[in-house]
Order: C-alpha cells, then sequence, then structure tokens
C-alpha cells in the first residue's frame, strides 16, 4: 500500500511525509510568508516599472510608430463672391520649397474656386498665377470644399473672418490623409524628415510670446505650420470640439489647439511642441517684419561656402565657418525648419527673383537656396522684379 501511495504522491516518492495535518500555527505562518513576498515582489517591479513607463508599454503596443504622410496642404478660398485667384512670386516660392525640401507625394490646394475658375486663371493670371497652377500638375490636386459659415454653440455664430474659415477647413481635410498643413505664407528651409519619422502623431511649434503683447496669447502654438498622422488623436479632437467651442475671437483657434497639444504631450507619442525658432522665428509686430523683408544698405550677404562631406564634425564646422562670415544684420535661422513669414502680404514687392538672389534682406537670405534652384531649373530667369 505505502508502495502505491508513494507512486502516486511526489512527496512520497522522495521520502516525504506529509499525511499528517499541517498545525495551524505554521498555516499562519506560511501565510504571513507569502503575503510578504507578494509585498515585496510588487515593491521591486514599481521600483523596475513605474506606472509612467507601464503606460508606455501599453500605448506603445498600440500606437502606429510610422511617419507623418509626406503630403502637403494649402487652403485657398474666396473671400467674397467677386474674387479671382490671384497669387503672388511669394507663393509661387512656397510651392516650390515644399517640393523641393518635402518631396511630397501630393499637395493639396484645398479651395472653393470652381474648375471655371481656376482654368481662367490659368489663360488670364499674372505669371506666378500661372506658375502656381501649372508647374506641378503631376502632384498639385485642387480639391472642392465649401467654406463654413457658422460654428459655435448649436452654430448659432456666423464665422466673418476668412482665416477662421480656413482654420476649420485645414482641420476637416488634414485628418483624412495627414500631412503637413501650411500656410501661404510659411516657407520650408531644410528637409522635415527628421520630424515626420520622430514617433509623434502631432508636431507643431510655438509663436512669438513677449512682454508687449496680450498675454492671452503668449507663446501659443503656431497653427499656420502644423504636421499629423491621418485620424490623430489631436486631429480627432479638434474636428470634434472646436466648432463647438467657437466664441468669434480671433485668438480662439490658438488658444484652443495650444491647450489640447498641451494636454496631448503626456501621452506619450502624441504631440511634439518646438519651441518657436523651429517654425515661427519671427513675428507680426512692424520691427520684426521691416527687418525680416527690407533690403539692407552696403554690401550683400556673402554666399555660403559648400561641402561634400558627410561627417557630423565637417558640416557643422562648415556652418560656424559661414555664420562668423555674416553681417551685423543678419539673424541666425539654423534652427529653422520653416519659416513663418508674418507680414509677407504688406512686402509682396520685396520678395522678387531679383531681390531675393541679391542676398541684402533677412528673407532673401533665408530662401537664396530656394531661388537659385528655380533658376538652376529654368522656372524663373534670375532677374524679375515682379512680386
Amino acid at each position: 500500500m505505502l508502495e502505491s501511495l508513494q507512486a502516486l504522491n511526489p512527496f512520497c516518492k522522495h521520502g516525504y511525509v506529509p499525511l499528517t495535518a499541517v498545525p495551524a500555527s505554521y498555516r499562519v505562518q506560511t501565510h504571513v510568508k507569502i503575503t510578504i513576498a507578494v509585498i515585496v515582489l510588487i515593491s521591486v517591479a514599481a521600483l523596475l516599472h513605474p506606472l509612467g513607463a507601464a503606460q508606455q508599454y501599453v500605448f506603445n503596443s498600440s500606437a502606429d510608430n510610422g511617419p507623418i504622410p509626406s503630403i502637403v496642404h494649402y487652403v485657398y478660398i474666396k473671400k467674397d463672391d467677386d474674387s479671382v485667384l490671384n497669387f503672388h512670386f511669394a507663393h509661387f516660392l512656397t510651392l516650390f520649397a515644399s517640393v523641393m525640401y518635402i518631396n511630397p507625394s501630393r499637395i493639396y490646394i484645398h479651395t472653393d474656386y470652381s474648375d471655371t475658375d481656376i482654368a481662367s486663371a490659368v489663360q488670364n493670371g499674372n505669371t506666378w498665377t500661372r506658375k502656381v497652377l501649372t508647374t506641378f500638375p503631376e502632384i498639385v490636386v485642387f480639391n472642392p470644399v465649401v467654406a463654413p459659415q457658422f460654428a459655435g454653440p448649436n452654430e448659432g455664430r456666423k464665422i466673418d473672418a476668412i482665416q477662421h474659415k480656413s482654420d476649420f477647413i485645414r482641420w476637416d481635410e488634414i485628418a483624412k490623409t495627414g500631412g503637413i498643413y501650411l500656410d501661404w505664407d510659411v516657407v520650408v528651409l531644410q528637409p522635415l524628415t527628421p520630424l515626420l519619422n520622430a514617433g509623434f502623431a502631432f508636431v507643431a511649434g510655438r509663436q512669438y510670446g513677449g512682454a508687449a503683447e496680450d498675454g492671452r496669447i503668449n507663446g501659443t502654438i503656431n497653427n499656420g505650420a502644423f504636421m499629423t498622422k491621418p485620424n490623430s488623436a489631436m486631429a480627432r479632437i479638434m474636428l470634434r470640439e472646436q466648432t463647438a467651442g467657437f466664441n468669434g475671437a480671433w485668438e480662439y483657434n490658438l488658444q484652443f489647439l495650444t491647450s489640447v497639444a498641451e494636454r496631448l504631450v503626456h501621452i506619450p507619442n502624441q504631440a511634439l511642441i518646438c519651441d518657436r525658432h523651429a517654425f515661427a522665428p519671427t513675428h507680426w509686430f512692424a520691427e520684426s517684419k521691416d527687418a525680416l523683408f527690407l533690403a539692407n544698405d552696403g554690401r550683400p550677404s556673402p554666399e555660403p561656402s559648400l561641402t561634400n562631406s558627410t561627417d557630423v564634425m565637417d558640416i557643422y564646422d562648415n556652418m560656424v565657418a559661414n555664420r562668423r562670415r555674416r553681417l551685423d544684420w543678419e539673424m541666425d535661422l539654423s534652427a529653422t525648419y520653416m519659416l513663418h513669414a508674418f507680414g509677407q502680404g504688406q512686402h509682396n514687392n520685396d520678395i522678387t527673383p531679383k531681390r531675393i538672389l541679391a542676398r541684402t534682406s533677412n528673407y532673401g537670405v533665408a530662401t537664396w537656396a530656394i531661388v537659385k534652384r528655380m533658376k538652376e531649373e529654368g522656372h524663373v530667369k534670375g532677374h524679375e522684379e515682379e512680386g
């Protein structure tokens, strides 16, 4: 019989005979030891893997870590019923820069102008209008939209400003495909690939915030240049809430966008907010606009020396050498991915191929390489003075 029990009971098989009841005091001690062991294990786990890390694991396991699509979005809508399509050289410049530095698969121009309006502008528009409409037919797509007229609670507040109408359209459209939204006064100055591949669902940058500015809008996110994945949390929140909360205030969309983005930073991979030098290093006051666009007397800024090296230190040293040769009036835009050139519309006469290639203004120095490429590819002759 004993041999049969040993065959069935592993404890008996090895000579152990726990066949009698364990005393109650032993059972209590065992429970206490187990409880202590569990507490110790939980404490160690908490130290090695705090809640924030655990949350990150959860979010990363489900997050789409693919890049933001290389799709560019512009909005161009009518100010009134009699408006016609009319572009300046500055508009062609931003379009060309997008192609040069982003290499987009598509450029959407979301517009309420009809096909007839566009065809008429191609035939009868000025030089730059025709170039905007016809230079990149393989990637530029005119997407018809209807400009919103009402928003706010119960959609009872009329939207008067064309800029506010554009605010709603840009989110309605970019949420579908993702990509890079650009106002027409934003010029890309270097490749955006590092930002598109950074793993964030939304990337934006702050704009100027100074003591002389209204404190309610200091340091808000600039909504004239941003990037998002399709159907990102930011896009879904903007679509769901910005219309309902619209109050007609000029800075409403800026404040709302900023508050949402700042909250999303807490959630891994959802939002990256760059400092203002990244997208909007200048501002909209006269001293900044004049310093950016107006030509300076004296000799032009020297052309930068180039290097074919791929070594980071060589590239850095070359950049520093170029900066040391700069003139006193030159801005340092080396940390700027995109230049939101506030006041561009007031300075169209200062933005021409000839003036930019002359390298006598900060805007000219910043965009010189773009216009140089235009000239090399035959899009401009370089002596045009029409802005």
